[in-house]
């Protein structure tokens, strides 16, 4: 190893109860892999891929590029059942300063766009039904909702967190309901013949022929499929890790990947590419033009999936810099509790003042990108960990393994 630095995650003597099977396992990721991005970021990959055929490729792509670094997370996680994550891994085995290094790129660059990039797509979706096909709501409205639904959130995990805590699965649940009902009235629509005929004329039209454009797609197309890095996460509360958490993998992905691409054909369906370049909010759009009495419904639905999400992320991403406080990687203060409420106040809210900057900076491309950008970065060391271990300690036992590396 490069140094002997380890991480030391404050652990109670009582471990968790190994409670949960192999279908618990595929409802958590199914749950949690793809958090929101079918409703909001769609436009961003077509623009990229140009045709609707190569924008269902790379759907499909990503998702098993996904999964093939998912298990990668595995194998690291079933070595490190306690670690505590990315973070953690590249500590154990390249030392303190890489571990530093992640820690901070991740709440710079993935945690603080990632809670904008939610804020915003559950403002977005509130305030798109009160304007007609033709008119978005104005960008300055969106944002000033949107930091109102995070500083709320914040409070409430700061304050009320059990209360938070009991109303997360009807939050959850809202998204599988919305996307069984996009799928549903997709098939409506092609069973009356009310489909947009000319979109599947010729599925690869536009298509570019440079490498860029495409690459630029699948790069957008990876992020859609984030989330299942809870996986690390599930380790000590599973019965049998190393058998049941990869078969959960396979199996979460393949529905996964199955319902995205189903709702991207019931988008194609309703929509011209005009109107699904038009506004980040495709479901709204899509139930504006052949359903438009269940508009509210799926602004509803998909403004409670984007605040679920949210509140999911505000609990656990919290707990990263508070573990890198108390492994000297962040001042001390981010390691601490409300004495009253046991929660760490510190964590939360510096990590919701950066969001804040991002959600009034950027943009739904712009926190794809740093999203993704440093996602590719953290994997790239996930990776190199999982091999210098590999080729370091040979013997190490290891109760999965990946068979393709």
């Amino acid at each position: 190893m490069a140094d002997q630095s380890t991480v030391q995650i404050q652990t109670e003597e009582i471990r968790m109860k190994k409670s949960m099977n192999l279908l618990h396992c595929v409802a958590v990721l199914v749950a949690v892999t793809g958090h929101i991005s079918i409703f909001i970021s769609p436009g961003v990959i077509f623009s990229a891929a140009g045709s609707i055929g190569l924008t269902i490729i790379e759907w499909i792509c990503a998702g098993l590029l996904n999964i093939g670094v998912c298990l990668c997370f595995v194998e690291l996680a079933t070595v490190f059942p306690s670690a505590g994550g990315p973070y953690a891994y590249v500590t154990n085995v390249f030392g303190g300063l890489s571990g530093f290094v992640i820690m901070w790129g991740y709440i710079i660059l993935i945690v603080g766009p990632f809670w904008a990039y939610l804020s915003y797509t559950a403002s977005v979706y509130i305030l798109e039904p009160f304007f007609r096909i033709d008119c978005h709501p104005p960008a300055l409205a969106v944002k000033f909702l949107g930091a109102w639904i995070l500083s709320t959130l914040v409070v409430l995990n700061c304050i009320y967190m059990k209360y938070v805590t009991k109303v997360q699965t009807v939050l959850t649940a809202s998204k599988v309901v919305c996307l069984i009902l996009i799928i549903v009235l997709g098939a409506v629509v092609l069973g009356r013949g009310h489909e947009t005929k000319s979109n599947f004329e010729d599925v690869f039209e536009n298509t570019p022929s440079e490498a860029g454009p495409v690459a630029l797609g699948i790069f957008y197309s990876l992020f859609v499929y984030g989330g299942w890095q809870i996986v690390c996460g599930l380790m000590e509360e599973v019965k049998e890790p190393a058998r049941d958490i990869p078969r959960a993998v396979y199996i979460s992905f393949t529905i996964v990947i199955i319902q995205y691409v189903l709702v991207n054909i019931s988008y194609f369906l309703v929509l011209t590419p005009a109107q699904f370049l038009s506004s980040n909010a495709v479901a709204i759009i899509f139930t504006q033009v052949h359903f438009p009495y269940l508009t509210p419904v799926m602004s509803i639905l998909v403004g409670m999936s984007a605040v679920g999400v949210l509140n999911a992320s505000i609990m656990g991403h919290s707990r990263l810099i508070f573990a890198g406080a108390r492994n000297g990687h962040a001042p001390p203060v981010f390691g601490m509790l409300h004495v009253r409420y046991l929660t760490p106040w510190p964590a939360i809210i510096i990590k919701a003042v950066w969001s804040a900057v991002m959600l009034f900076s950027g943009s739904v491309k712009i926190f794809m990108q740093f999203i993704q950008a440093f996602s590719s970065v953290m994997t790239l060391f996930v990776v190199s960990a999982l091999l210098y271990l590999r080729w370091s300690q040979p013997q190490l036992k290891r109760p999965y393994k990946v068979c393709y590396l």
